[in-house]
């Protein structure tokens, strides 16, 4: 299941913003050609109860609040303008894309080709979505990783503090990825997604995958998460691991109808927010799943 996003409701409104900004070819920080090395002591690591925004659209809509840190927009419709215009008013920013699936509307998604996506492995709840083969080494070394590191390019030249790389558990989804894609694939490709951001001085977000916390929470910067209180409480997980190494996990909670993974607003306030303020988890909930920022709450202090 791909579990995906959305922000909180305040005064101060930022103006529209948009940007043609389109993924650029492989840069280092002076642009001559090559990534530049990692520096850990440069790297943005938000810590614990960190409050934050999760907004992937309609940035007309968009309103900044002075209290809240941290911004995850979506790489490609605020690139450039958008984000700077957040970091001019002191916040960091977080930039989303799609690491392991082909959007079919994104500007770079004709660069993917056959062989690098699953045949049908379409993702069941997100038309025009793919899973990408990571499995397939040739594709991956040919196709995918090229067009990442581009958007990785973008996301440095653009000035985002880190990177949300989503879908980077297709091995755990395996009526859509057709068994294609093993733990092992997954977590090689994993550990090259966040030395690669790292290399671009880029924090990264493990984006669930939560039965690989282990092995990553070490090269990770933050984790995001979906849902966590919703599925059983799976946010536990995390105690152990970002949290005990003092790193952010950002949550999302979602309502619509009832339906499974789903918790109402009288259960998120009366009974998630105390797990989620005691274990130091920076949680939302929102009505519906829309990634526009409207109807979304935080936990009360």
């Amino acid at each position: 299941m791909k579990r995906t996003i959305p922000i909180l409701m305040f005064a101060a409104v930022l103006s529209a913003c948009s940007s043609g900004s389109s993924v650029g070819s492989s840069k280092d920080t002076e642009n001559t050609g090559e990534p530049s090395a990692d520096n850990s002591s440069q790297r943005w690591v938000p810590t614990p109860g960190a409050l934050w925004v999760w907004h992937l659209q309609d940035y007309d809509n968009l309103d900044v609040d002075e209290n809240t840190e941290v911004y995850d927009i979506d790489l490609f419709e605020g690139a450039e303008s958008l984000v700077k215009q957040l970091k001019a008013r002191g916040k960091k920013v977080i930039c989303y894309f799609s690491a392991g699936t082909r959007e079919d509307w994104r500007p770079d998604a004709d660069k993917f080709t056959e062989a690098s996506v699953i045949a049908e492995g379409g993702l069941e709840n997100w038309p025009d979505e793919t899973w990408l083969n990571i499995g397939d080494s040739e594709a991956l070394s040919g196709t995918i990783k090229p067009i990442l590191e581009a958007r990785l390019d973008l996301a440095r030249d653009s000035g985002c503090d880190a990177v949300e790389p989503d879908n980077v558990d297709g091995y755990a989804n395996v009526e859509e990825t057709r068994g294609m894609i093993s733990a092992a694939d997954q977590l090689a490709f994993n550990l090259w997604l966040a030395e690669a951001a790292h290399n671009r001085n880029l924090s990264i977000g493990l984006k669930n995958d939560l039965d690989q916390l282990d092995e990553l929470v070490d090269h990770y910067d933050f984790a995001v998460n979906e849902q966590c209180f919703a599925y059983g409480n799976e946010c536990v997980l995390y105690e152990d691991t970002f949290l005990a190494a003092g790193k952010a996990v950002f949550n999302q909670e979602y309502y619509e109808d009832g339906a499974e993974g789903e918790i109402g607003q009288a259960q998120f306030l009366n009974n998630a927010c105390a797990y989620f303020l005691s274990a130091g988890i920076s949680a939302l909930w929102k009505q519906g799943y829309d990634l526009d920022g409207r109807n979304v709450m935080t936990c009360p202090e």
